[in-house]
């Protein structure tokens, strides 16, 4: 019987051998790893809630950056319309010339051609005034200052008879957006 015993005592070390290792490797091994990758996905988490948080502080306030973002975009649209609007812009310096006392003896608008880099149309306009030399100056001052983005170029000044007037040629290019499918002959003003 002490034979049977024993036999039955060795079984039951071996059952109890066999379900540690079982219980070690089925069990407790896979939760550790499930343990450690969980651990790893929190310290990820923890890491980007930080670059946010971060972010966050440097923009300060999110809604007035936003603000700021739309108010860039109107000025730039001013300064860059998506159309020409030749005649608003002769009115405009009509206005700006009679402001300055300045004649206007004539306006020629050239051709509209496009940018081949940018998206963008110029139109140039060939401006001839009769002005004294700071009237012009007070003139150009206010072209440039306006919301409209205007090249200024190709400036000729002559005096006049008495020597305090001039007579002034100079060509104001103007510039548009395009769209993608303008062409050169279907680029409209826009007014």
């Amino acid at each position: 019987m002490q034979r049977y015993e024993r036999e039955i005592f060795m079984a039951m070390v071996l059952i109890c051998v066999l379900s540690v290792a079982a219980y070690w490797n089925l069990y407790h091994l896979p939760l550790e790893r499930e343990l450690l990758q969980m651990e790893l996905h929190r310290q990820q988490a923890a890491k980007q809630i930080v670059e946010i948080l971060n972010f966050k502080n440097e923009q300060g306030d999110l809604d007035g950056l936003m603000r700021e973002l739309d108010e860039q975009r109107a000025e730039l649209e001013r300064a860059l319309p998506p159309a020409l609007s030749q005649g608003e812009f002769i009115n405009y310096l009509q206005t700006k010339a009679r402001s300055n006392q300045i004649r206007l003896i004539s306006l020629t608008p050239g051709t509209v051609a496009r940018d081949e880099d940018l998206p963008i149309i110029r139109l140039p306009l060939r401006v001839k005034v009769e002005c004294t030399y700071f009237k012009l100056l007070d003139f150009l001052k206010e072209l440039e200052a306006g919301e409209r983005l205007i090249n200024i170029g190709n400036f000729k000044a002559t005096g006049k008879n008495d020597g305090e007037m001039l007579i002034c040629e100079l060509e104001l290019v103007l510039f548009a957006t395009a769209e993608e499918g303008d062409a050169n002959g279907e680029i409209s003003d826009g007014g």
